[in-house]
């Protein structure tokens, strides 16, 4: 049994939940105050708020939650019926997933579940899969043809818009290198993941170009995006 936070200020989304997760503890609150006066003293295993509430709303919430180094790794889902224009804040502001009302319990249950047990890769969109190459299809639908995105990341104008779609469709960061972690350019990550390439180490891709102090740089990912342009043509060759 896990204890769960859900704050909402609907009662009828509150009783709701609470049908939905009996076999949890479910703390139900119905406003942004209620929830960081109960968490001064209280860790739950798993947060879900609602975005459009009176007074302070789930964004505000989620903000001064992820500011506590005790709540940092608490995982929050975040619901909303106000549409995906709330995707993108969520996602920066640390939330592990964003669903849209109304959706079905058992959608509901099951990332809730994945979250919890940490099994599995939970998606955008809350779906859950068991194996890594389960992730390809529902990424596929996120990117572009192959050649097409090995163009796109070339240039960092075009590379910065495209992954500004991505983390809009859910596919941030923090998540493709929790599905797959390691010493990767995020280029072979979706990469592999997508078209099936076989994996190269940031090392292995730079030992393959000459020479260049900017190398060190890409090493350590602290290039700027306008020096890994420099380098583009030969990392991403």
């Amino acid at each position: 049994m896990a204890r769960l936070l859900v704050v909402d200020d609907d009662p009828d989304i509150r009783r709701l939940l609470e049908v939905i997760f009996t076999r949890h503890e479910v703390v139900a609150l119905g406003s942004a105050r209620e929830a960081l006066e109960y968490l001064r003293g209280q860790t739950p295993d798993l947060v879900i708020l609602d975005v459009m509430m009176p007074e302070m709303d789930g964004l505000a919430l989620l903000n001064r939650i992820r500011r506590v180094k005790r709540l940092k790794e608490v995982p929050v889902i975040v619901l909303t019926g106000g549409g995906q224009e709330f995707l993108e804040p969520a996602r920066m502001l640390g939330a592990d997933l964003f669903l849209e009302k109304p959706l079905s319990g058992k959608k509901l249950n099951d990332a809730v579940e994945a979250l919890l047990s940490r099994k599995g890769y939970l998606l955008p969109g809350g779906e859950v899969v068991e194996r890594i190459e389960e992730v390809k299809p529902y990424l596929c639908r996120a990117l572009p043809s192959e050649e097409e995105f090995r163009r796109i990341w070339k240039r960092m104008a075009s590379r910065e818009a495209f992954l500004r779609s991505l983390l809009v469709k859910g596919w941030t960061e923090g998540l493709l290198r929790r599905i797959l972690p390691g010493p990767y350019d995020l280029y072979d990550l979706l990469g592999h993941l997508a078209y099936g390439w076989p994996l190269k180490t940031r090392r292995e891709r730079a030992e393959a170009c000459p020479p260049s102090p900017l190398l060190e740089g890409y090493l350590e990912e602290g290039l700027l995006s306008e020096e890994l342009d420099l380098l583009a043509d030969c990392l991403y060759a």
